[in-house]
């Protein structure tokens, strides 16, 4: 997402944390507005030190080396619950559970020194692919993705991880941390409008007296007819995902993506490049988004109809084809811009049907 536009000038913020650039705007005087957006980065900055697994001495981090029961923060537990009940909503297609297998694919440190390490490693081992990594483990030695690693006692905040379990909670906590403080604004600080951007996950919200947030969608295929738009809503909650934007290059030259996938801990031979979600709650959004596009286009629908998914679901294949799964009757206000090939209205919308052109 980017160049957010609203008739009513937000004031806008910018800082780097969670591994991503955060964007705040806010409908405030410029008071508030500064004190609210000093809040907030002191919030992704605390939750980085939280959940990383690229701080040291982050809890997650100790949780991953933890054996037997533990204690966990509140923010932990809930992240945890949340990621608990995702397992079972994309049938173990979320996982928590792939940090061994991101650490083999090269993602063992933070994304802009995997970046410059690819760079930096000396040309001959590049060719002969002679460095050695962490291999993955073999589907017999993988543990069954479709179900949680981890118990979490009730009402104790005590959480078990099962044996060799090491989690890694990226694919939903920046959703969780955006939706969670959007919340907090609205309620605490009574700000009446605003958007929060982690990274390309969203959560906005405004009144009857301020109008629709208009985000743009940055397209893999940007000069191509029909594939760039926008995403317009007033309140709610847009997240996008895709193997295009953290890409690397391991081993022996193979290009590899962020995007595990559990049933063979590789990062997702699919046919997506990137998958846009408009729904209400940004972590929603994020892990729908990170399904379909870890799923592919064929096994995404089915999924979504198996769910009765209500998002509005946008993504663009290899090949340079637009698919939209959601309200096609809404298309043109909600996704102002877009000219999708194949459209794919709501189950309980109509008759299900694909309309390609």
């Amino acid at each position: 997402m980017s160049r957010t536009a609203q008739a009513a000038c937000p004031l806008r913020f910018q800082f780097y944390a969670m591994n991503t650039d955060v964007e705040v705007q806010l409908t405030a005087d410029r008071e508030q507005a500064e004190h609210a957006a000093s809040l907030v980065q002191n919030w992704f900055e605390t939750q980085e030190r939280r959940f990383s697994r690229f701080v040291a001495g982050s809890e997650l981090n100790r949780l991953n080396k933890s054996k037997g029961w533990v204690p966990v923060s509140a923010a932990m537990d809930e992240v945890l619950s949340l990621a608990y009940g995702c397992i079972g909503q994309t049938e173990g297609i979320f996982q928590p559970g792939i940090s061994r297998a991101l650490r083999a694919s090269g993602y063992d440190i933070s994304f802009e020194k995997v970046q410059q390490r690819a760079f930096r490693r000396p040309l001959l081992k590049r060719l002969l692919g002679t460095e050695q990594s962490e291999p993955v483990r073999s589907l017999q030695d993988t543990p069954d993705y479709s179900r949680p690693t981890w118990i979490q006692q009730e009402g104790s905040r005590m959480v078990h991880l099962d044996p060799g379990t090491e989690l890694d909670l990226g694919g939903i906590v920046k959703g969780w941390a955006v939706e969670r403080i959007a919340d907090w604004l609205q309620r605490t600080m009574n700000i009446p409008a605003g958007m929060i951007n982690a990274g390309g996950d969203v959560q906005v919200w405004g009144t009857a007296h301020h109008p629709h947030w208009t985000l743009e969608v940055t397209s893999p295929f940007s000069l191509k007819r029909g594939m760039t738009g926008a995403v317009r809503l007033q309140q709610g909650a847009v997240a996008t995902s895709g193997i295009t934007r953290r890409q690397w290059q391991h081993g022996n030259g193979r290009t590899v993506h962020h995007l595990i996938d559990p049933r063979t801990m590789e990062p997702a031979d699919t046919d997506i490049l990137q998958c846009t979600v408009m729904g209400q709650h940004a972590s929603q959004c994020e892990i729908t988004a990170k399904t379909v596009c870890i799923l592919g286009s064929v096994e995404a629908v089915r999924w979504l109809n198996r769910h009765y998914d209500r998002h509005d679901v946008l993504w663009m294949t290899r090949d340079g084809c637009l698919y939209f799964r959601g309200n096609t009757a809404a298309l043109a206000e909600r996704w102002p811009g877009f000219d999708p090939d194949h459209r794919f209205s709501l189950i309980g919308q109509g008759a299900e049907q694909n309309k390609s052109k």
